[in-house]
């Protein structure tokens, strides 16, 4: 199409008036929008779905607890603090294995 013709059509469209929206236009949109809402609702997830979908969460969370662990073992035997082995042996040796223990 040449020039002419495009500015004859755009002429056109601006002299010609605007549809205007069917009567019921509004109640379409909400019912297409409910429609929308019930498929994006997923089906009922069995419990090994659920695990697989928090596993990387949990796997994170565990990581962080044994690192946490250690960092927390390793600054309480540099402090002096008896290690876990260490305590536990000391316990039972003056309190739980005595002869007048229980």
């Amino acid at each position: 199409m040449n020039e002419r013709k495009w500015k004859q059509l755009f002429v056109a469209a601006r002299n010609e008036a605007a549809p205007a929206p069917s009567a019921d236009f509004e109640a379409g949109v909400l019912h297409a929008i409910r429609d929308e809402r019930r498929t994006e609702m997923p089906e009922m997830l069995s419990i090994f779905d659920q695990l697989n979908l928090l596993f990387p969460r949990l796997a994170w969370a565990a990581a962080a607890t044994i690192a946490l662990s250690v960092a927390a073992d390793w600054g309480l035997t540099t402090a002096g603090v008896p290690g876990l082995g260490d305590g536990m042996s000391q316990i039972s040796a003056q309190w739980l294995l005595t002869p007048n223990g229980f």
